[in-house]
């Protein structure tokens, strides 16, 4: 059986290791999988290919970003900023600042 309701609260220190940088899961399921990622551009110094594996729905809630698509767009993100990447494309991330961002992949 799934949860009815996931939640985490702005103050958790339930921070985990991620790929580059910590994440705080607030729901892992077979449907959806979301959480708040941080990171620092001395963890991420340079720029971080990688394929999209799923669809990835980003807010940045602190810091800037820029995600270049390969033979796509350029977007760059700061605070309140939004932004929703296909799986299966492939994207260079480069930290302008240091970032906390709430993600969602579906």
């Amino acid at each position: 059986m799934t949860a009815e309701a996931y939640s985490m609260t702005s103050s958790g220190d339930d921070w985990v290791p991620f790929e580059v940088g910590v994440v705080r899961w607030l729901r892992q399921d077979d449907d959806v999988t979301s959480g708040i990622w941080r990171c620092t551009t001395e963890e991420q110094p340079d720029v971080h290919e990688a394929e999209f594996e799923m669809n990835e729905t980003v807010m940045i809630l602190k810091g800037r970003v820029r995600v270049e698509i390969v033979d796509g767009p350029t977007v760059e993100l700061g605070v309140g900023d939004c932004a929703s990447f296909v799986k299966g494309t492939v994207g260079r991330w480069t930290l302008l600042e240091d970032v906390e961002e709430f993600f969602i992949y579906s």
